[in-house]
């Protein structure tokens, strides 16, 4: 009986043992991951420059920019900015960035609240001025009431840093040893730049912009800083011309301009106030030479323009992409002060003899509006993208030298025959009142032609 309450006992406390081990195994295994040590932490290169956290960053229309990424933002200098121009997410470390002496891997950099964005404009001391912006300000219009650049942000917020795994798992900026609240001064802006681009204003039938490109009084607004894709104009002819405007006169003549870019096809001139740019040069008024300067290259035909501040040497710069170049039909009226008129097959003729690879426009290359088969149908809107929509009426007083009629040619001179891909035939349209026919008749137009490839 004892031998049996022997073994009895033996077998409980085998058992009992078994249990622990396996409880410990269990134990051991949740806690393997676990790691006993320092917190995690920047590198010493990021906590010595947290005033310089270049984590921060700034979103434009949906795009993130971070470090020196922010000099190549694209801004909408002629639009309201406010609501356009914010804080992006903030930028998770790299491993150069990020230490963790015990080897335990990153989780999250985080916000430890809401990070906060001040804006500066420079005033005439050179001193920046903290200010908030209005729901319809711009920098042109910050410009014209003596809030200049460089327009700066600065972006500040205590973070922590967290590790996936190991004890302590977090580490807080500001701290016991950084006492430095982390933030990040960007200049958004060096100079508002330039504003609008003017080409004819007229007519007044084709005033409206569905997109928000066109201003009344001053033309297209300035697409971006930097990008040359989005920039009035992307058609072009011989003896087409605009103005540059700046945010108010008189600080046109404060720059040394140039041409960075495409001086084959453009000159320059400018006065106090405005910056005027010309396609007037020989190889422009060439027909092969300009198409092949627009069409041989995919990606157009660029132009930058660039002024630099004598006082300050900060340069503004416009660019634009010439992607349609158009053509007087007739090549023996190429740089006149006249338009000829013909019949659609002579204007067909004429664009198919042109030197490069030319034919007769279509409507929709000339216009954005809805064409239609009656009159009073095709008023368009001043958009950038169509030949009309960009440049307006065309006249010899506005593009001298051009395709364009002179203002003492009749009203056929005016007319442009095109060719509707949609009604299968050849129509006319209107320029100067931004109307549109496809009729049958035999009555002499104008005609204009268009670079393919």
């Amino acid at each position: 009986m004892n031998i049996i309450r022997g073994h009895f006992k033996t077998i409980i406390y085998a058992i009992c043992l078994l249990h622990l081990t396996t409880s410990n195994a269990v134990l051991s295994t949740k806690t393997a991951h676990i790691v006993q040590g320092t917190k995690p932490k920047f590198s010493s290169a990021i906590e010595a420059n947290i005033s310089d956290f270049e984590l921060f960053g700034l979103t434009v229309d949906d795009k993130n920019y971070y470090g020196n990424e922010i000099s190549n933002m694209s801004i909408p200098i002629s639009y309201s900015f406010k609501n356009r121009i914010k804080i992006a997410p903030l930028k998770q470390p790299n491993r150069d960035q990020y230490l963790d002496t015990d080897g335990d891997e990153l989780a999250i950099l985080d916000t430890k609240e809401n990070p906060q964005l001040i804006w500066y404009y420079t005033n005439a001391s050179n001193q920046l001025v903290e200010f908030t912006p209005k729901d319809n300000d711009t920098f042109c219009s910050l410009t014209q009431k003596g809030q200049l650049g460089p327009y700066k942000v600065k972006i500040s917020a205590d973070l922590t840093l967290s590790s996936k795994y190991g004890i302590p798992n977090s580490n807080e900026y500001p701290n016991e040893d950084i006492i430095t609240h982390p933030s990040k001064i960007y200049t958004v802006l060096e100079d508002a730049g330039i504003c609008y681009a003017k080409p004819e204003l007229a007519p007044t039938q084709a005033s409206a912009s569905t997109k928000n490109q066109w201003n009344i009084k001053y033309g297209f607004l300035t697409q971006s800083n930097i990008d040359t894709n989005k920039n009035f104009p992307t058609t072009a002819f011989y003896g087409a011309q605009f103005d540059l405007l700046l945010a108010k006169n008189g600080l046109a003549k404060n720059y040394d301009w140039q041409i960075v870019k495409g001086n084959e096809l453009i000159t320059i001139s400018n006065n106090a106030d405005v910056v005027t740019v010309k396609f007037n040069t020989a190889q422009a008024a060439n027909t092969k030479t300009a198409w092949q300067h627009v069409m041989e290259s995919n990606n157009g035909y660029t132009v930058i323009i660039q002024g630099r501040n004598k006082v300050t040497g900060h340069t503004i710069q416009y660019p634009f992409t010439i992607t349609k170049w158009f053509s007087d039909w007739d090549k023996n009226f190429i740089g006149q002060s006249k338009a000829n008129r013909g019949s659609v097959q002579e204007v067909i003729l004429g664009c198919e003899t042109l030197n490069g690879n030319y034919r007769i426009s279509h409507a929709d290359e000339l216009s954005n509006a809805p064409f239609g088969q009656s009159a009073g149908t095709a008023k368009f809107t001043r958009e950038i993208g169509s030949l009309l929509g960009e440049w307006g009426d065309p006249n010899q007083k506005a593009y001298p030298n051009s395709w364009a009629a002179a203002s003492n040619q009749a009203l056929s001179f005016k007319r442009i025959w095109v060719y509707d891909t949609d009604a299968k035939e050849y129509c006319d349209l209107h320029p100067y009142n931004a109307r549109y026919h496809c009729r049958s008749e035999s009555e002499h137009k104008n005609g204009v032609c268009i670079a393919i490839k």
